[in-house]
């Protein structure tokens, strides 16, 4: 607010510029005391401000050709209005330099000025970025602007421990600041090569952002969100498939060495790898994986070989799989002798693997059924018997499970340690497969053990009852049951291609981490309960009975109970107190003191309480919160987890399941060779010339691949390969991207236009109106100052041409009053001559030729009543002064004619007026009908008005 009183001309000058009143503006600066250009209303805004609010750029241009102009928060305010114009005027000004359109604005500004609207860490760019101005934020990068990314939170060098010790909250807002334009659409769009990629690890990075600095995280989380949707909005603009595959299918996988002949394919049937799709997921974009362009390709890519089976009912889909099943034998035996035939095709399609899988996994189920299953004649053999033989059940088993963990190792040999442990499925197949393999070795262990070795441990055949406790066998059953257990849990897995099934299969792996929070809770209860009740109850023994004599003679033995005796037993009991098992009289004691019950019933009491009311209705209100979460956006999550799952299936390798993969291939043996024959050629055929010599490989600028990771695998990438197909690739995929980004930016202009009308547009038109009505005023003050100078201009060179053209009459002429009434009289005596009189002229031209009158007539008018006249006359544009123009001009030739006719008469008649016989005689009768007369002949050839060019003209 400004701190002192405004002037009379500076309040006319703010004033001026809020209307728009461009001349008021030029008065006040052009006035020998000129105004204070940089003068401030009270709410702090110059004139400078005021006009780019209300974009006015007349008034810009005005106001930037003074000397002394400030610019201040002129140039933010045109960035926010979206005013191009403007800010090119703003930034083309000599006082803005182009390191002020980025950091260098803070440091230009005064310490003492500080701006109301924009916080002093916003630069020019950064607020171009903050409103998605495309067009303002392109001029400012084309000016040199930039926008330098905030350093690691953990960052400790010298710049952000003093930005963090002088002003944290400053230091914070900063960071948010820039991440806001970095994260910006507009910012995206036109600094980044591949657009997507950055969103995505701009996104991942203020995900972790808002987990360590988590005061500001919905901030961070909002962000996040808006990197995301654009990520989505910019494969929505993909119009073909071409195009959705271009995206996804981001890398070329040129790494990976050429198959040969024998087995190689088609170049139109080669698998797209769709590492950008695979990023995708592991940056959790869920929103940009659940889109349906990417959904159709991935359906596509599916049903490969079946595009029929979306079309088929669900008892044929049911037919045709358990065909495929029951065909499984002898297509695997046929893929291992034949892989590159269309059969062979057709069985690496990722559907089939699919089905192949989820057979096997079927049958391995079976099997674990049947081996839980014990006939009567093996039951008493199996119960007794220590280290038993495997039976053909359980070598079936082994042998499936030999298959799986062959699977497993192929995948994490090929996917690497960190994204294998990413997904939790995997989690749950190592468990399962590894306490299968205790299972096997405990049973190998009890084996050796009782066949082998002649210990104790020799006794095979020995009562259940009397077997030690740490016998393998009984170890390995528990163990197997686990076992059983992940592996019939390991079946929901499946449930995610189902679109009913997999749904409710995400949410029970939400509600399972909402267990795991509940009991950390619940076991802090669980344990505070049970220190407390155990050291009040183990001191009273349960083994010790209280006999007392009844009144009949009978004696009556109690005990204490022993359900807090111990931390283990008091643990079970108060869990088991949660169903309802534990008793109510376990905390009675018998002759002991009342005081220890009360406290001990109070602290059951308080437990149930806690527990039951509170905690089991916490934990169920958490399930359903999760529940609801997953059901509000099901669709998507359901399509996020069966893309993961779909993935899995389209890479090569793992195409027959288990326990068919681990029969050895001719094709394995091919590569097997082949990679030893590779590895011996790398080994001795390195060159001999030194390093420092060698010709550096071309690369990518600043060792990027081309999906933007760090190139770190340390491989020399030839000169050869950079030229070739990936580099094709690449610039097909930037000029891919170059349209997406361009239907993105026409989209958001198409957007921004069609929103509707706020207050601001509303002030802005008022302001406008009030701008156009000052121009108008002017305007109309000036055109009729030129009108009526024009005007004067035309009498004075129509009076000067008729004085110039008459001719001089041989007598006399009487005085102008005099000749005046002697043309009066003339009409009256003739009332012919009337008729050659034109008829009046409209009421403008009336108007316009008294004025003529006024100039041409022998009675001079004075120049006051010309300009009152002239004044009287509103303004007219070019097409009605052309029209008053031919008035004029049609009414001087009547009055030429008249003066013409007058004279002659004079010359024909010259002594008419002076005769009695005309001044004498009889009146003429008036005609009733005045035949029309024949125009007036033209004066004797002597007479000098036929020499005018006047005359000619007219």
């Amino acid at each position: 607010m400004s701190g002192r009183s405004l002037e009379a001309t500076e309040k006319t000058f703010l004033e001026a510029a809020e209307r728009g009143d461009k001349h008021t503006i030029e008065r006040c600066l052009l006035a020998p005391r000129s105004v204070n250009v940089n003068c401030t209303d009270l709410l702090g805004r110059s004139a400078l401000q005021i006009a780019v609010d209300n974009e006015n750029v007349e008034l810009v241009e005005i106001l930037l050709q003074q000397p002394d102009i400030k610019i201040g928060d002129a140039l933010l305010h045109a960035i926010t209005e979206g005013v191009l114009r403007i800010v090119e005027l703003l930034i083309d000004h000599p006082s803005i330099s182009a390191s002020m359109l980025a950091s260098g604005w803070s440091r230009s500004r005064p310490s003492t000025e500080e701006s109301s609207d924009f916080s002093p860490d916003i630069s020019p760019v950064i607020l171009a970025a903050h409103c998605n101005q495309f067009e303002i934020l392109q001029l400012f990068l084309a000016r040199g602007a930039y926008i330098d990314k905030p350093h690691p939170l953990n960052c400790f060098c010298r710049q952000c421990e003093e930005s963090k010790q002088s002003d944290s909250l400053r230091y914070s807002l900063k960071r948010i600041h820039t991440y806001k334009a970095l994260a910006s659409p507009a910012w995206l769009s036109l600094t980044s090569h591949d657009p997507i990629l950055s969103a995505f690890k701009l996104s991942w990075e203020l995900e972790r952002l808002a987990e360590l600095e988590n005061e500001f995280k919905d901030i961070y989380m909002e962000l996040s969100s808006q990197c995301k949707r654009y990520s989505c909005e910019l494969l929505d603009q993909c119009r073909s498939s071409e195009e959705v595959i271009a995206v996804l299918n981001r890398r070329c996988s040129s790494s990976s060495p050429p198959e040969p002949a024998l087995y190689d394919e088609a170049p139109h049937s080669e698998r797209l790898s769709l590492d950008r799709l695979k990023l995708a997921l592991k940056y959790d974009q869920k929103q940009f994986v659940a889109h349906p362009h990417c959904q159709q390709l991935l359906t596509s890519i599916w049903y490969e070989g079946f595009p029929i089976w979306r079309r088929r009912s669900g008892f044929s889909k049911v037919l045709l799989c358990l065909a495929i099943i029951t065909a499984m034998p002898l297509l695997a035996a046929t893929y291992l002798l034949f892989p590159r035939t269309r059969l062979g095709k057709l069985i690496r399609s990722p559907f089939m693997k699919f089905i192949y899988h989820s057979a096997s996994f079927g049958c391995f189920l079976i099997l674990l059924v049947l081996a839980s299953t014990r006939t009567e004649g093996s039951e008493m053999y199996r119960q007794n018997t220590r280290g038993p033989a495997p039976s053909m059940i359980e070598w079936l088993i082994l042998f499936w499970v030999s298959g799986m963990v062959w699977s497993e190792c192929k995948q994490l040999w090929e996917e690497g340690l960190k994204a294998y442990v990413r997904q939790w499925w995997n989690w749950l197949d190592f468990i399962m497969l590894s306490l299968y393999l205790c299972t096997f070795s405990l049973r190998a262990v009890a084996y050796l053990q009782i066949n082998i070795n002649n210990s104790s441990f020799s006794t095979r055949e020995l009562p259940r009852s009397q077997w030690p406790n740490n016998d393998p066998t009984l170890i390995a059953e528990g163990v197997f049951a686990v076992a059983n257990v992940f592996s019939f849990a390991r079946i929901i897995y499946l449930f995610q291609t189902n679109p009913h099934l997999g749904p409710l299969q995400i949410s029970l792996g939400c509600m399972i981490i909402d267990i795991a929070k509940f009991l950390f809770i619940f076991f802090l209860v669980l344990t505070s309960f049970a220190c407390g009740l155990n050291q009040l109850y183990w001191y009273y023994d349960s083994n010790t009975e209280h006999c007392k004599q009844r009144p009949n003679g009978q004696m009556e033995c109690q005990s204490n109970s022993d359900a807090f005796t111990t931390l283990d037993v008091t643990f079970a009991t108060l869990f088991w107190s949660l169903f309802g098992i534990s008793s109510p009289k376990s905390t009675e004691l018998v002759d002991a003191h009342p005081f220890v019950e009360f406290v001990g019933q109070g602290l059951f009491m308080a437990y149930h309480v806690l527990s039951i009311i509170v905690l089991i209705n916490m934990l169920i209100a958490m399930m359903s919160n999760s529940f609801q979460v997953i059901e509000d956006h099901a669709d998507q999550e359901w399509k996020f987890a069966r893309s993961k799952l779909w993935m899995s299936y389209f890479d090569e390798g793992c195409t027959l399941p288990p326990p068919f993969n681990v029969i050895i291939s001719p094709k394995s043996v091919f590569y097997f060779f082949k990679g030893i024959k590779g590895l011996l050629v790398q080994l001795y055929s390195r060159p001999k010339v030194p390093h420092a010599n060698m010709p550096r490989p071309a690369t990518a600028e600043k060792g990027l691949l081309a999906d933007g990771d760090t190139n770190s695998t340390g491989r020399q990438t030839s000169v050869e390969s950079s030229q070739g197909p990936p580099m094709q690739h690449q610039t097909q995929y930037n000029e891919i991207m170059r349209r997406l980004v361009n239907r993105y930016i026409h989209k958001m202009k198409k957007q921004f236009r069609q929103d509707g009308v706020n207050e601001d547009d509303l002030l802005e038109i008022k302001q406008d109106i009030s701008s156009l009505r000052y121009e108008l005023r002017e305007d109309r003050k000036r055109e009729s100052a030129r009108t009526s100078a024009h005007l004067d201009t035309i009498k004075k060179e129509i009076v000067r041409s008729v004085r110039s053209s008459l001719p001089t009459p041989p007598q006399t002429l009487p005085p102008p009053q005099q000749r005046s009434f002697d043309l009066g009289m003339l009409r009256a005596h003739h009332p012919v001559v009337d008729l050659q009189v034109p008829p009046p002229p409209p009421p403008l031209l009336q108007h316009s030729l008294h004025g003529s009158m006024a100039s041409t007539g022998l009675c001079g008018s004075s120049s006051s009543t010309a300009a009152m006249r002239s004044e009287s006359v509103p303004p007219v544009g070019a097409e009605t002064l052309e029209s008053l123009k031919r008035e004029i001009v049609a009414s001087v030739r009547a009055e030429l004619r008249d003066a013409l006719r007058e004279l002659a008469m004079q010359a024909s008649v010259p002594s008419a007026m002076a005769s009695p016989a005309l001044s004498h005689g009889p009146p003429l009768p008036p005609p009733l009908i005045r035949p029309p007369v024949p125009p007036p002949a033209p004066p004797p050839p002597p007479c000098d008005l036929y020499k005018t060019h006047l005359y000619t003209q007219l």
